[in-house]
Order: structure tokens, then sequence, then C-alpha cells
């Protein structure tokens, strides 16, 4: 997916219902970000119920009755305390970078301020961004059955944090310096997103995004990269083998990075087939273009864009290489690419008898306006004489 204008590139299967993983703690990010915005200096202090946990085998024989925000004791943490204090930026770099669940129920329980209500409002978040196939039963991802997503929403939503560039400056970092609270001392943790780390899979386009994984899911991935001023999402998921889920991912953004740009005419400069017959006019209005009404695509990115007509109000005299109308190329999702005027050919008047009504009107104007200034001197002369 295109991350500015959400062109999809390439999909397979981006509309079946997946487990996320951790791919999850996007959608949380996003969510705080949105209630925070810049605001990420907020302490937060960690409560015993963000912190509970019970193994994986103990949820499935509870058929998943228990808090679906419960951790687990073997999943991935960041080794938060009860009653530690820590920053709500330091919790998003906790929770993006080496993936920590219990950072994802601290953000989620400060923010909620239970993590069932922020759970409730960050599902209706996201179907207002445009996810359709997408319901989140916690934060962190953790194994929950109804806990689902596609392909093309987790794009979305990786589309929106995008937008965030302190998300972006997060997401981007090879690894996380813990720093001492009030409970324990500093700790350094590793970026979980192979292709920012040095190492086999680098790859010095990618910006991020995010790493998960649980059994039931398998490896999943959302990754970013910018080439050129162009940012491309990737989203991948159900993966066996870690080691071919990055190397596909830089398969897929270097396939698109090489694509060549084509530049589609739409309509060429010059005399155009658009003419008006206007009420009182002398003649029809011809139109022209100043230049080309053109668009620059990417070949797996093209918009099938149509192009739309829209007059201006016009009423005769119209002048030579006057705008008279606008062409706007719409996208097939509705989106406005470009627009460009349209210009009068020549100059239009009024035809007989409007044109010798509209010259009476003005002479009569004319008269009118002799008539009182002779007034106005009459009385001044009136009121000097008075005087």
């Amino acid at each position: 997916m295109n991350a500015e204008t959400g062109a999809v590139l390439f999909d397979h299967q981006s509309d079946v219902s997946k487990y996320p993983a951790s791919t999850t703690k996007v959608a949380t990010a996003l969510y705080a970000l949105k209630l925070k915005g810049d605001a990420l200096d907020q302490l937060i202090v960690a409560e015993q119920d963000s912190l509970a946990s019970m193994s994986q085998d103990a949820k499935r024989k509870a058929n998943y009755s228990v808090s679906a925000y419960w951790l687990e004791p073997d999943g991935m943490h960041i080794g938060i305390k009860n009653g530690e204090v820590l920053s709500l930026h330091t919790l998003l770099k906790g929770m993006l970078i080496p993936s920590g669940n219990d950072a994802a129920n601290v953000i989620a329980q400060a923010l909620g301020p239970t993590i069932p209500t922020f759970m409730e409002e960050l599902n209706a978040y996201l179907k207002e961004i445009g996810c359709q196939n997408t319901f989140f039963c916690n934060p962190h991802g953790l194994h929950v059955p109804q806990h689902q997503s596609t392909a093309y929403d987790l794009a979305v939503i990786a589309r929106e944090a995008l937008k965030y560039p302190v998300f972006c400056q997060i997401v981007s970092q090879a690894r996380f310096d813990r720093p001492k609270t009030n409970k324990q001392g500093a700790y350094t943790f590793l970026q979980t997103n192979r292709l920012i780390r040095p190492g086999t899979f680098y790859y010095s386009k990618a910006i991020g995004v995010k790493t998960g994984y649980h059994a039931k899911a398998k490896k999943t991935f959302i990754g970013a990269a910018r080439s050129d001023g162009r940012t491309l999402i990737v989203v991948l998921l159900g993966y066996d083998d870690r080691s071919a889920m990055f190397e596909d991912a830089t398969k897929l953004f270097e396939t698109a990075f090489n694509q060549p740009k084509i530049q589609r005419i739409y309509l060429k400069e010059g005399a155009q087939k658009f003419a008006l017959d206007l009420p009182k006019g002398d003649a029809q209005l011809r139109t022209y273009l100043s230049e080309p009404l053109s668009l620059e695509y990417y070949q797996a990115e093209d918009p099938q864009a149509k192009c739309l007509l829209y007059w201006e109000p016009l009423t005769p005299p119209i002048l030579k290489d006057q705008q008279v109308a606008e062409l706007h190329l719409i996208s097939a999702k509705g989106d406005l690419l470009k627009r460009t005027p349209l210009l009068a050919t020549e100059e239009i008047g009024l035809a007989w008898p409007h044109n010798w009504v509209a010259a009476f009107a003005s002479l009569h104007n004319v008269f009118l306006g002799i008539g009182v200034l002779i007034m106005v001197g009459i009385l001044f002369l009136f009121w000097r004489r008075q005087g």
C-alpha cells in the first residue's frame, strides 16, 4: 500500500481474517497518540490489573472466558512492576520496539481508564478510519479467538500511524534503552524488526513498523519503507519462517520501488470539444487548455481516474482567455487527484437585441448620473445664496 495515497499495489487474500498477534500494538499506539497527541510526558503508575497473567494453556482450558487482556508468563514483556512509574513516551517505546505486552496493557489502563473501555473505543475508532474486518479484544495481540484483523485493515492502521512523527521516530529505532525508574534500574532491549537492525536482514530503506508472533498467528509483520519520497507499507501474515518473512518484505519493497513512473495524458493542450450555448450570447462559447491535463503514477498504482467538467456561472460578455470551467481528475475511490482551468477561446458578447438593451441601460445610467450631479450642483448654489 502507498502510505500517502492508500493505493494498493499488490494483494493476496488481503481481506481474509487472520490473527494479527503483536501487530495489534500499532493500533494501540495509534489510538494513544490520537488521544494524547504530542503530550507524551504524562507519568503513568502501573496497576496490578494491567500486569495480571495466566498461561495460554489455562486460558484455553477456561475457553477464553477470563479477561482477554491478561498477560502470559512466557509472552514478551519489559518487566514492568506494580507501582512502577513510567512516562507514556517510554511505554510507547517499550511496546513498539521490543514488543512489551505489559507496556500495551499499562497504556490502555491509563487512557481507558479501564482496558475494556479502551478496547471498545479503539474498535470504534478503527471503523472510523476504514477498518471493516477488525475486532481487537486486547491491546497487545495475545491470542483470543475473536481477536482478528486482515492484511488490508492492518495496512490502513499503519498508514494512519505513520502520520504521527513520534510514531515514525520510535519504530525506526534499533533498540530501546529502558530508563531507571522508582522500581528498577536501566536496561536495553533490541528492536524485533530485523529490517531496522544491523545484520542479515537489514534494509536501508526500512523505516519501521512492527513484528508479531504467537502459535496460532505464526509470524506476522507490518513493514514500512521509503525511497525517493515515496513511502510504502507491506503486511505479511501467517508465516512459518521469520527469515522468509523478512526476505519477502524486502522483495516486495524493491519490486515496487523499481517500477517506472507512467505519464498518462487525459486531454492534450489546445482546443477542446467542450462548448456551451450561452443565453443572450452572440456566439457559441468554445474552450481550450493552456497545458495538457496529465497525471503521473506508478504502474501498480493506476488510480483509474475519470475526468469531470464543472462550468462556472457564466453570463456574457465573456473575455478571451477567461476561465469558464474547471476539469477535475477523480480517482476510482473518489479522491480529487488534479484540477485544471478550462479557458475561453474568444470573446463572447451579447446578441441582438440584448446588446441594445444593455447599451441603453448603460446610457440611461450615464444620464442618470449626470442628472444627479446637476441636482447636487443646484442645491449647493442654493445653499451658498441662502448663506
